[in-house]
């Protein structure tokens, strides 16, 4: 199994983070689908984006159109003409996608032509002997392999990095263990950070020109440093005392979004991750204009520190479900939340998994918000109506 040291775990959040703001704002004729599995069978079109969200995601068909999809299992055999974002446990592209690729998962795979970029970012990547790239890579995880065709550079930080394909640009690799397999080309330069350098049989696979910069044990890039810890330390304090906070000034309200999130989990993560694409990119575009511009800013402030307070009723509801099973049923919220908020920030800081649990945690808090912003107007609205 693949070995990374923790410094590559901010890496993988980067990469994540670019696929998931640089997802394209719905414009034109959408479709959305939701439920257990959402399929395209093979032989239909579907014109227009397709937003598809359940258990299984399966595209067979043809999608003139870009397709976002979130789920525990995606995978695409017929051409989308689009972009394609998608976020899931597993995701397996096997059919030709027409525009760039954007992949949050444990285990992406690629066999198809992808007509622009690939970012990527999961704990093991590989990319097909055969399936081809024609823009470059931004790739991070716990295994990257790279056996097909990328036309342009590529940009990965792994615990294990293998080239077995041909790369027709610059390779910039930071890994403990890199190789470059028989047959494998490097038509650029090759910059690299490793523990070991290539053997001169590797290094003659590279076209241009070779650096390398190596790993040693006790550098800052090796293992669990007293900096890490004293910032996880401090993290986890800030949480706690925002978290202290806001259960003073909203004390009401904490329980009615630890109900929403015992109740609507799987709705609620759902809706935090269209919250979560959406919201960024719609700032975005709101900011180009000049009377959008105190709009678009004051979306991404608020964004930011519902970023950071999502967690907090994820955190309740955890620390409460904790304690329950310890024989404490009914505990205080602020113990509740204070247990909680240390499970996540403990779960958040495991290497390759660590991301994952902070965008599911996330997701969550994003959509209990909505949930409950959107139950809250429909009793506003019921006693508005039922008012003489």
């Amino acid at each position: 199994m693949a070995r990374t040291s923790p410094t590559w775990l901010p890496l993988i959040v980067l990469v994540a983070l670019v696929a998931l703001v640089a997802v394209p704002v719905p414009a034109g004729a959408q479709q959305f689908g939701s439920g257990p599995s959402v399929r395209v069978p093979a032989g239909e079109t579907r014109q227009g984006d397709l937003y598809a969200a359940g258990e299984l995601v399966e595209m067979a068909g043809r999608l003139d159109g870009d397709l976002v999809a979130a789920g525990q299992r995606i995978q695409t055999t017929g051409p989308i003409a689009g972009d394609l974002f998608a976020a899931g446990r597993s995701v397996d592209i096997r059919g030709p996608v027409g525009d760039s690729t954007r992949v949050v998962a444990d285990q992406p795979s690629v066999d198809a032509t992808i007509d622009g970029d690939l970012i990527a970012a999961g704990n093991q990547l590989r990319l097909f002997d055969g399936a081809r790239i024609t823009g470059g890579v931004l790739a991070a995880g716990s295994l990257v392999q790279l056996d097909g065709t990328v036309d342009g550079d590529v940009r990965a930080g792994a615990g294990e990095i293998i080239i077995g394909g041909t790369i027709g640009g610059s390779a910039t690799l930071r890994a403990d263990r890199i190789s470059l397999a028989p047959g494998a080309r490097i038509d650029g330069d090759l910059d690299y950070r490793a523990r070991t350098p290539l053997s001169p049989e590797e290094t003659a696979r590279v076209g241009g020109t070779v650096r390398f910069d190596e790993i040693v044990d006790g550098d800052e890039s090796s293992g669990v440093t007293w900096g890490s810890l004293l910032f996880w330390g401090w993290q986890t304090s800030a949480a706690l005392l925002a978290g202290i906070l806001a259960i003073a000034l909203f004390r009401r309200l904490v329980p009615q979004l630890v109900s929403v999130i015992a109740e609507n989990a799987t709705v609620g993560t759902l809706l935090g991750f269209a919250a979560f694409l959406i919201v960024p990119a719609g700032a975005v575009v709101a900011m180009v204009t000049l009377v959008g511009l105190p709009v678009g800013l004051a979306a991404v402030l608020l964004f930011v520190v519902a970023l950071y307070v999502a967690k907090l009723p994820v955190a309740v509801w955890a620390g409460a479900w904790l304690l329950a099973r310890a024989g404490r049923p009914g505990a205080s919220p602020y113990a509740a939340m204070a247990l909680g908020t240390v499970a996540l920030y403990v779960l958040f800081a495991i290497p390759y998994l660590g991301w994952l649990i902070w965008l599911v945690a996330t997701w969550l808090g994003f959509g209990t918000m909505v949930l409950s912003g959107r139950a809250y107007l429909q009793t506003r609205g019921a006693q508005a109506v039922a008012a003489p």
